[in-house]
């Protein structure tokens, strides 16, 4: 059990470094290669489309196939899309390809990886619900969230570090990743027969038991993805930095919440004292104390603060959203439920950026604004679903 739940957290690990590796070296790569900065966003926002669109696939997928094969597939996809799109940079600095041809192979490459990566946290996450029980589902899907705070602190610190030899070589780490998962899963990762021997009904984004657990996974992973997006843009323009100093101060905040993450989710995995809804709820409650320090006080310390309580909000909010949705249906739609959770993440990856930019240009206090409604939306929901429970019980003498 240990070796199997070790291969589905390095699995996720390694999709998600290979998903955050790219994202630190896109801007100035795009500038070597002349292009545009409405090229990078629609190089990244088509692949992002692609996550959204083909994760119901992978997660439906592996019911029928079997969760192995598909993480198998989708780490093959990586390998191969990542050697286009690193082959197509490569061209591209060395003035062998330009202009439009340049631009429609690296969204073609973009895309694919897009498409090939939701195949393995959609997988991962229906076969950790595969081998855990009910009780304790949190602590598993705990781990599948640290594996994914520790890849989007890792992910950037290794683009960082390979950058310095130059910075085309973090996609060439991001191509070898693959090939190591690869060797990873076909030996640890125990044969698994599917799930589904008959055809049952397909997953409802909207059915009751899962709407609620899908927006409150929409709803945390937009505020993650605007923090990332209009974080440094706002707290350059609150605190005066220099460009420097707000890189270095946006690396230092984003740490604090990843290791914040990967400590909650940690402490959840050996504690599991409340249920999915408290999780959510409680991960809310730390959003808004969060939110409400980075628009109403200006000053570093409260900013660090912020991005902790932001990270521990994440840490609980993850396994929360994952678990409750996994609970909410039978054993043969594991995988269709992992697929909608990931592909949440890719339509928050669509959205956000946009949105969140748009916002900016308005009022810089806006995005967060926003946020900080929609998950007071959020807490007032759970809060009704829970008291519509309680009646429910008291009218049949449960």
């Amino acid at each position: 059990m240990a070796r199997t739940r070790f291969s589905i957290f390095f699995s996720v690990f390694v999709a998600m470094v290979g998903l955050m590796i790219i994202a630190p070296v896109m801007p100035p790569l795009i500038r070597e290669l002349g292009l545009s900065e409405t090229h990078s966003g629609l190089i990244i926002s088509l692949g992002s489309v692609a996550m959204a669109l083909m994760a119901p696939v992978w997660g439906r997928l592996s019911d029928v196939k079997g969760r192995k094969p598909v993480i198998l597939i989708g780490f093959i996809g990586m390998f191969v899309s990542y050697i286009l799109f690193t082959a197509t940079m490569y061209a591209g600095l060395s003035g062998w390809l330009k202009g439009g041809l340049l631009v429609v192979l690296l969204i073609v490459a973009r895309a694919m990886v897009g498409f090939f990566i939701p195949a393995v946290p959609s997988s991962a996450q229906a076969y950790m619900a595969d081998v855990t029980e009910e009780h304790e589902r949190s602590a598993g899907m705990a781990l599948i969230g640290a594996a994914n705070g520790l890849g989007l602190v890792l992910g950037p610190a290794i683009a960082g570090v390979f950058a310095l030899i130059g910075l085309i070589w973090p996609l060439y780490i991001g191509a070898v990743l693959p090939v190591i998962a690869i060797v990873v899963v076909l030996v640890l990762i125990p044969a698994h027969k599917p799930v589904i021997h008959e055809k049952v009904p397909k997953v409802n984004p909207f059915q009751k038991g899962v709407r609620l657990y899908l927006f409150a996974g929409l709803i945390t992973m937009l505020s993650i993805v605007t923090l990332q997006v209009v974080g440094g843009f706002y707290f350059q323009d609150q605190l005066s930095l220099t460009t420097q100093e707000t890189a270095r101060m946006l690396s230092l905040g984003l740490m604090f919440t990843g290791v914040a993450m990967i400590l909650t989710q940690g402490l959840q995995m050996k504690k599991q004292t409340l249920q999915p809804k408290q999780l959510i709820l409680v991960g809310a409650m730390l959003f808004i104390v969060s939110l409400a320090l980075f628009l109403f006080v200006i000053h570093l310390v409260s900013y660090y603060v912020a991005f902790f309580l932001f990270g521990v909000g994440s840490g609980l909010m993850m396994p929360g959203f994952m678990t409750g949705s996994s609970l909410a249906v039978s054993r043969e739609q594991q995988g269709g439920i992992a697929g909608l959770v990931a592909s949440v993440q890719g339509i928050s990856a669509v959205i956000a950026p946009i949105l969140s930019t748009s916002l900016y240009q308005v009022d810089r206090h806006l995005p967060f604004a926003f946020i900080a409604g929609c998950v007071l939306v959020l807490v007032f929901t759970m809060f009704a679903v829970n008291n519509k429970h309680v009646e429910s019980r008291s009218l049949t003498g449960q």
